[in-house]
């Protein structure tokens, strides 16, 4: 039961993943603007372009460990520790006034969300 309730956590990180970066890729004006960053100069399509590359190809990792998430193991522990270090790094903009609250409390939330998920259907060895 735990091992299905991880490939499900899996394959919805990786369609979330997945539809951001496609997302990042095809309109990164609008990525920015969804956030609330208005004016942006437009290198940062490009730098949102990249992310959007990066995002895709992490989806990519977690369908695939989706389909044997204890022979991927690292797969899950790299989805614990991306959300952990996107929470530190939301919160450190959040504090420094670099973004407000209102941009940075969702992905604050999913990454923290998803972590949580992954540390508690983490496969652990049963002590029977």
């Amino acid at each position: 039961m735990k091992h299905s309730l991880l490939r499900t956590v899996l394959v919805a990180d990786a369609v979330v993943l997945f539809a951001l970066g496609l997302l990042f890729i095809v309109v990164p004006g609008q990525v920015g603007v969804a956030f609330q960053f208005r004016d942006l100069p437009p290198i940062v399509n490009y730098i949102i372009s990249m992310w959007g590359c990066g995002l895709a190809s992490l989806a990519l990792g977690y369908a695939v460990a989706a389909r044997d998430p204890l022979r991927h193991i690292a797969w899950v522990q790299a989805g614990i520790a991306r959300g952990a270090l996107e929470c530190v790094v939301g919160v450190s903009y959040v504090s420094r006034g670099v973004v407000t609250f209102q941009q940075g409390w969702f992905g604050i939330a999913v990454a923290a969300f998803i972590m949580l998920a992954y540390i508690v259907f983490y496969p652990r060895e049963s002590h029977a």
